[in-house]
Order: structure tokens, then C-alpha cells, then sequence
């Protein structure tokens, strides 16, 4: 086992740290080992999914707006081919939401509550419905799951092609 010596003064700053860290990629299900051609309007889609998933309310806040400004920045991100196609790899693909995910202030607003509230909260099941105020959509989880919905589409088409 290695040990990492980090200095930082908040909780925020060693997050920052770790999350930069390189993943080892013996330990990254097969899965993500691989490329998956795609385009534009997946990553749209993709996002508008996670992000209607993730949210405590039906729709969430300027749904439109994040799409569209997520729509340019991924087209700057990746190299697209005369069809409009371009070949993205799951590896590193959370990631490079990620950082794109940040760059968009109504996202970011996304992960606030919209009481003002801080800090670590509690629900139960028995506890009654929770005031979706007090809830915020983790930008994380959306990368990941967008990578995830890449995955998955992958998964179900390489079943699709055994079938036939």
C-alpha cells in the first residue's frame, strides 16, 4: 500500500487534490476500458437525463439553458467528423464531463440548496416527504451517471448484435 502525503487546509482543497489523482485503471471495471462513437445530441440527451434524475423536482432550474450551454462546450471538447460523430473514451469520459459540468454557472446553481442551507443533511424513510428545497443536485453524480448511460447504451448494443 502507498501513502499519500497531502497538504491542505479544507476538506474542499484535499477533494480538489484527490479528484485529480489519476485512476488506476486495473481497478476500473472492463466496461470502461473502451470508446463508444457518439453524437453531440447523446451528450445532450445524456445530461438532460442525469440531471431530471438527480434533481428533487420534476424539472429541474433552467433545464434548456444547461443543455444548450453544455452542448457548445462539448462540441469544443472532442474532435467531430464530417457525419458530426466523434469517438469518446469511457476511461477518462467522467472526468471531462466533470470539468465541463463546472464551467456553467446555472449547473453549479444546481449544486446549491435552495434554502441556503449547508452542511450535511439527514432524510429517512419514515421521516415524511423532504423538502426538496433542502436538496441539490452533485455534479459528480451527473458526470458519472453520463458516463454510465454511454456505457450502458454500449452494453445493450453489443446484445442487440449477439441477437442478430
Amino acid at each position: 500500500m502507498k501513502t499519500l502525503e497531502i497538504e491542505a487546509e479544507t476538506l474542499e482543497e484535499v477533494i480538489d487534490i484527490v479528484s485529480k489523482l489519476p485512476r488506476d485503471p486495473a481497478k476500473v471495471h472492463e466496461r470502461f476500458h473502451r470508446e463508444v462513437w457518439t453524437f453531440v445530441s447523446d451528450f445532450d440527451a445524456a445530461l438532460a437525463k442525469a440531471l431530471v434524475r438527480c434533481s428533487p423536482y420534476t424539472v429541474p432550474d433552467n433545464l434548456a439553458t444547461c443543455i444548450e450551454k453544455f452542448h457548445d462546450l462539448i462540441k469544443e471538447e472532442f474532435t467531430w467528423d464530417e457525419n458530426k460523430m466523434c469517438k469518446v473514451g469511457l476511461l477518462n469520459l467522467t472526468d471531462t464531463v466533470f470539468k465541463i459540468l463546472e464551467k456553467i454557472p446555472e449547473i453549479v446553481q444546481l449544486n446549491e440548496r435552495k434554502n441556503g442551507k449547508e452542511g450535511m443533511g439527514f432524510s429517512s424513510r419514515y421521516g415524511g416527504e423532504p423538502d426538496p428545497d433542502n436538496d441539490f443536485i452533485d455534479i459528480m453524480a451527473v458526470a458519472q451517471n453520463i458516463t454510465c448511460d454511454f456505457a450502458e447504451r454500449e452494453d445493450a448494443q453489443a446484445f442487440l448484435d449477439i441477437k442478430n
